[in-house]
Order: C-alpha cells, then sequence, then structure tokens
C-alpha cells in the first residue's frame, strides 16, 4: 500500500472495545491509525509479521498472567528477546532494529482510537511510530488490563512491536 493510498482510506472501527470476538478488527483499526500517522509523515506503511505479532501476544499474555506492565518481564525477558525467541530475528548475522509500544486502558480509554491517540501524544511511543527504519510490525490486544492498574474495569491491553531485519 503506498502512503497516498494510506492517506485516501478512512480507519474503520476505531471506536470499538475490545473483546474476545473483535479482536482482528480492532488489530486492523491500529495498523491503519498508525500506518495513517506514519503516512502524515511521509512514512511508508508497517506491514503485519507474524513472529512479531507472535511475541507481542506472548509479551500481552505474560503481563496479564504476572500481573504487570513493563517493557522487561520481571525474569528480564526484552523485547528483543521475545523477537528473537518468536524466529523474527533469523541469527546473530543479521542486522535488526526492534521497539515496542504497550498501553493499557478502559472503558472508552480502551478504543483503538485513544490508544494510538496517547502513542501519539507521547514523544517515546511516536519515536516508533514514526521510526523511519521499521518495516513490520505485531500487534496483540488482549481484552482486559493488568488487575493491579484496572482494579477489575472492563479494559485492554495493547502491545505493538516494531521491527526490520537488515540482510
Amino acid at each position: 500500500m503506498t502512503i497516498a493510498k494510506v492517506l485516501a482510506t478512512p480507519c474503520q472501527d476505531t471506536n470499538l472495545a475490545p473483546e474476545p470476538a473483535n479482536l482482528a478488527l480492532v488489530r486492523a483499526a491500529v495498523l491503519c491509525l498508525v500506518n495513517a500517522e506514519r503516512a502524515r509523515n511521509g512514512l511508508e506503511p508497517l506491514q503485519s509479521n507474524p513472529q512479531l505479532a507472535a511475541a507481542a501476544e506472548s509479551h500481552g499474555r505474560e503481563m496479564l498472567a504476572e500481573d504487570y506492565f513493563a517493557h522487561i518481564s520481571p525474569a528480564g525477558v526484552t523485547p528483543v528477546d521475545r523477537a528473537r525467541g518468536a524466529g523474527y530475528i533469523p541469527s546473530s548475522e543479521v542486522g535488526y532494529v526492534i521497539g515496542e509500544n504497550l498501553a493499557w486502558g478502559t472503558l472508552t480509554l480502551s478504543t483503538p482510537a485513544a490508544i494510538v491517540a496517547a502513542w501519539i501524544n507521547s514523544p517515546e511511543h511516536l519515536a516508533n511510530i514514526l521510526e523511519a527504519n521499521y518495516r513490520e510490525t505485531g500487534i496483540d490486544i488482549q481484552p482486559e488490563a493488568p488487575a493491579s492498574l484496572a482494579e477489575h474495569v472492563q479494559g485492554a491491553l495493547y502491545t505493538q512491536e516494531f521491527g526490520v531485519i537488515e540482510h
């Protein structure tokens, strides 16, 4: 998809509250919103990558299971470790750049529109979205937020991995 096509295509389902039955739509909305921001800044859209999606999903599930919210797990696992473990980084012989955005929200603050707007308004998260080197992404949405943060209010946990392998 070209920059012009991204800019000409409105994003769908951006105000959905994540639920088990609509997670594919929510993921697509997040990717569309992130790519729209990249396109507004003259950057090519990111392509979905199944290994990065697997890394994002494993991290999202672990954060919920262990009730934490951080880029580095309590066991010390980093975004690079997760990407390598999912098979995204094929060997130590290739160059790579890996990044990660995390977010959680409750109620209306758990929609793709609210989460991506929060990322865009955060310099560190926006830097990942606008990193010109990134070519691929993997997005996971869990339809609940870490219990210690959300206090059992309906919400969602978002994990987005960014990457490029430089052959």
